[in-house]
C-alpha cells in the first residue's frame, strides 16, 4: 500500500515495522517508505511486551546501512546524462545520412546507417526511418533527424 497511498493521497509514506529483522524496512524503502519506525532496545535481556522483534544497537546499524545502500541503487529518475555519459558519446552509435539524398527520394540502408559517434537519432528508429522519404536534399554526413522525414 505504501505506493498506492503516497501516488493516491500525495503523501509522505512509511512503516511501522514489527516484524523480526530489517528484510521488510528495507523493502518498505524500495517501494517508497520515506519514515520508518523500528523498535529499538539496548538488550533484549531486558526483557518487555516488544523485546523480541526489537533491534540492539548493532542490527539497528545494519539496517540503517543497508537502507542506505538500497536507496543508492535504486537512484532516482533523471533523464540528463552524466558528464561521463556525455564524454562517452563519441563511442556509441547513432544514424547518420552516409550518401547524399535528394527531396523525395526513399531512406534505406545504402542511405541511413547506424555509426559512430553518438550525437544523431538513437540507432533504435531506424527500423521507422526504412522506406519513409526525405523531404528534403540532405548532405552526406548529416545526423539523421525525423525532421527529413515526409
Amino acid at each position: 500500500m505504501i505506493q498506492k497511498y503516497s501516488k493516491d493521497f500525495n503523501v509522505i509514506t512509511g512503516l511501522s515495522d514489527h516484524t523480526i529483522g530489517d528484510t521488510c524496512t528495507i523493502a518498505a524503502v524500495s517501494l517508497g517508505a520515506r519514515v520508518i519506525e523500528k523498535h529499538f532496545i539496548l538488550d533484549r535481556k531486558m526483557g518487555g511486551p516488544d523485546a523480541s522483534f526489537s533491534m540492539n544497537p548493532k542490527e539497528f546499524s545494519k539496517m540503517v546501512k543497508s537502507i542506505r545502500e538500497v536507496e543508492k541503487a535504486l537512484g532516482k529518475i533523471d533523464y540528463n546524462l552524466t558528464e561521463n555519459q556525455i564524454k562517452g558519446k563519441v563511442f556509441s552509435r547513432s544514424l547518420y545520412v552516409t550518401k547524399e539524398i535528394k527531396k523525395g527520394e526513399r531512406f534505406d540502408n545504402s542511405n541511413v546507417r547506424s555509426i559512430r559517434p553518438g550525437f544523431g537519432l538513437h540507432p533504435k528508429e531506424l527500423k521507422n526511418i526504412i522506406g519513409e522519404y526525405s523531404n528534403q536534399d540532405i548532405e552526406k554526413g548529416e545526423r539523421f533527424s525525423l525532421r527529413f522525414i515526409k
